[in-house]
């Protein structure tokens, strides 16, 4: 099974070498690596044209942010599996995608999904997400499992669209609500750390994108009729306060 990862990037040039260098150290054959990026201007596109031989699809120019971006890498991926890779994220260990592609393989589903940890600037563990096999009523207590540590087969986009860019940055959590609940795909977890990410992100870079980021996770939870809106929204952030116990 071919497996296309999809980094996506705008103004990135202090982390996004440590990525491309994560891909091509899998052990994992067939993989087809896209990177999208967003027209940066620091630097970024000069070095990624260095590992131009090792990139199958390079794009620089504007967009409409993170999940427009990646929409751009899934209409040119061609591989049976799609993960995402972002530039300040790197696969745990150099098999990490023969675990994905094996697992795909032997419980014949369509997405595998496995844990993730947060490290500080001193590569150290801060924060862990480990994950869970998916249950609809862990769905309607808010819980998610971690996107990046997420692969879907593209057959499932092709069936059930891509990321809106009309949820922001709550895009993640409705296309998971979409595909594991509302249309029940079949999911299996590794209990595997797959992806090692810096801590940070535009979600979490103010109170006002915390505050827009749960009005649209409450929004995503009544279109795909959560039985208790109400209390999944408020229950899907504090489940956060475990990943630093864990």
């Amino acid at each position: 099974m071919k497996v296309s990862v999809i980094t996506v990037c705008y103004n990135a040039v202090s982390t996004i070498e440590s990525s491309i260098h994560s891909v091509m150290e899998q052990d994992y054959e067939d993989v087809e690596y896209l990177v999208i990026d967003g027209g940066s201007k620091d630097g970024t596109v000069d070095l990624i044209k260095q590992y131009l031989p090792h990139i199958h699809h390079f794009i620089s120019e504007p967009d409409h942010g993170i999940y427009d971006a990646l929409n751009k890498g899934i209409a040119k991926a061609s591989g049976d599996i799609i993960g995402v890779l972002h530039a300040n994220d790197c696969f745990a260990g150099r098999n990490t995608l023969r675990i994905v592609a094996d697992n795909f393989k032997e419980k014949q589903v369509d997405a595998v999904y496995g844990n993730l940890v947060f490290l500080n600037e001193k590569q150290q563990i801060v924060r862990k997400w480990l994950s869970k096999p998916c249950k609809r009523t862990l769905l309607e207590l808010g819980w998610m499992p971690p996107h990046p540590a997420l692969f879907i087969k593209k057959e499932v986009y092709n069936r059930f669209g891509n990321y809106r860019l009309d949820f922001g940055t709550a895009a993640d959590y409705e296309l998971i609500l979409r595909f594991f609940y509302r249309h029940r795909i079949k999911t299996h977890h590794v209990d595997h750390v797959f992806i090692k990410m810096l801590t940070g992100g535009i979600s979490n870079k103010s109170i006002l994108n915390h505050v827009i980021g749960n009005i649209n996770d409450f929004k995503a939870m009544k279109m795909h009729r959560l039985r208790a809106p109400f209390v999944a929204v408020i229950l899907k952030p504090l489940q956060k306060i475990f990943q630093f116990l864990g």
